[in-house]
């Protein structure tokens, strides 16, 4: 019997074919119910996540940082054997030349970590990983008014908790990122929730209690022109704390510490490219993106001085800046670099300030903690933590020569030695033993890859 066509198509072939598009719409379907976005959830669009490229990979592979190595090892020292398997803790020691020297984890896991790592598991297309790390932190850190705790603990008997925008910021930032590859109408619900947190009905960054150091009993000047202040007087609250003038009567003005407790805003946490991302999806109010901008560029300090306030005092548009963090009479670098990452990262980065920055990673082939004032000196220690925003801020300026300094100064800390459990990992030396710290690391991955 001659079998029969439909338009020269065999019948057991569009009967297959149905079959198979059968099982993809349920396929689809189910998808859909799983992930929470049948009937149409919400979506972001989002500024794409930095991919720096093999060139600047390749930059920094030839300074020691193999970027998908170093991943694959601090998941396995911090994720599985310094982590609970999902969380990353804060950092891991490895075994010491002594028989005492054990290997150790700090049973601290901290926010910030956790955003990151999410950040490398969404830009790796680790699904599962994502999935897994991104319900365990709300299990684990969000508190019953949708807040996130900074810091939670491998004890169960520590517990405490300590928000900070910082963090929170880390965590929003990251969760904007997860949400467009794997979330669903409860995450969007999660990101609205915890942005009116984080900004108040204007779209500025809410104040938090701050600690800057600041002179006891000592005059505060501005840093504008302070020749006409007279014997007696007292200077500028309104810019910096902690530059005293010369003498007082015949005496070195005092030069006792102490912290001053404000409700302020760190310039370093008003991330400027989330902020725009949010605003142009609707969750921030129109023009948060525009009063951010004029807030972080009217902290550049000028005068002679190429760096960025360390806080606002009160409000992020109070255009009141603390110009000294935690050290007196000294621009905080790690702080200002972040600073002006985040301008960078937006185009609107000033060309003195980089050009300040970069002079100073090329002539002393490392970043330093601070400026002081008073000496017109950098000073302190190697500013660990600046380096990763570092990077990104050589990356988006398009400064090769400055990527590569910043890479050979990091490249350094490298583990290189063969057998070592963290080979290829990045370390800091501390007690004469060898740590690994989570952030510096998932934060040089994504700097680098």
């Amino acid at each position: 019997m001659q079998r029969r066509q439909i338009a020269g198509i065999g019948i057991g072939k569009i009967v297959t074919g149905a079959i198979l598009a059968v099982i993809a719409l349920g396929a689809v379907i189910f998808y859909l119910f799983y992930t929470g976005r049948f009937g149409g959830g919400s979506k972001l669009k989002l500024t794409s996540p930095v991919h720096v490229g093999h060139d600047y990979s390749d930059i920094a592979a030839d300074n020691n940082i193999v970027s998908d190595y170093l991943f694959g090892k601090v998941k396995k020292l911090n994720v599985e054997k310094g982590g609970d398997g999902i969380l990353a803790s804060t950092t891991y020691t490895i075994a010491g030349r002594l028989v005492t020297q054990e290997a150790e984890n700090s049973g601290v896991y901290e926010l910030t970590d956790q955003a990151l790592l999410l950040k490398c598991y969404v830009r790796a297309g680790d699904g599962a990983n994502a999935i897994a790390l991104k319900n365990e932190v709300t299990k684990r850190f969000r508190l019953s008014d949708g807040a996130y705790r900074t810091f939670v603990y491998s004890d169960p008997a520590k517990s405490e908790e300590l928000i900070t925008v910082s963090a929170s910021m880390a965590w929003l930032d990251a969760l904007t990122e997860y949400y467009v590859s794997y979330g669903n109408d409860d995450d969007y619900k999660e990101i609205c929730h915890l942005a009116g947190l984080l900004f108040d009905n204007e779209g500025r960054v809410i104040p938090e209690q701050l600690s800057v150091a600041k002179y006891a009993e000592s005059l505060y000047v501005s840093l504008e022109d302070t020749s006409t202040i007279e014997e007696g007087m007292e200077g500028s609250l309104e810019q910096l704390y902690g530059t005293i003038t010369g003498d007082v009567e015949g005496a070195d003005a005092a030069r006792d510490e102490l912290e001053a407790d404000i409700e302020g805003v760190l310039l370093s946490n008003i991330n400027l490219r989330l902020i725009r991302d949010l605003e142009n999806n609707g969750i921030l109010v129109q023009g948060a993106y525009e009063r951010a901008l004029k807030a972080v560029k009217g902290g550049f300090a000028g005068a002679g001085y190429a760096f960025y306030a360390y806080a606002t005092n009160g409000q992020m548009d109070s255009e009141d800046y603390i110009y000294t963090g935690q050290d007196i009479g000294a621009f905080d670098i790690t702080h200002s670099v972040k600073t002006m990452r985040n301008l960078a990262e937006v185009g609107e980065l000033d060309n003195e300030s980089f050009a300040e920055f970069k002079g100073q990673v090329m002539n002393y082939g490392r970043i330093y903690t601070e400026y002081v004032i008073m000496t017109g000196s950098y000073s302190g220690r190697e500013a660990l933590n600046a380096y990763s925003d570092a990077l990104l801020l050589a990356y988006f300026v398009g400064d090769k020569d400055l990527y590569a300094t910043l890479t050979n100064a990091l490249g350094k800390r490298v583990a290189t030695k063969s057998t070592s459990p963290a080979l290829y990992m990045i370390f800091r030396e501390e007690n004469d033993r060898y740590v690994f710290y989570a952030r510096e690391n998932f934060a040089a991955r994504l700097a680098t890859s």
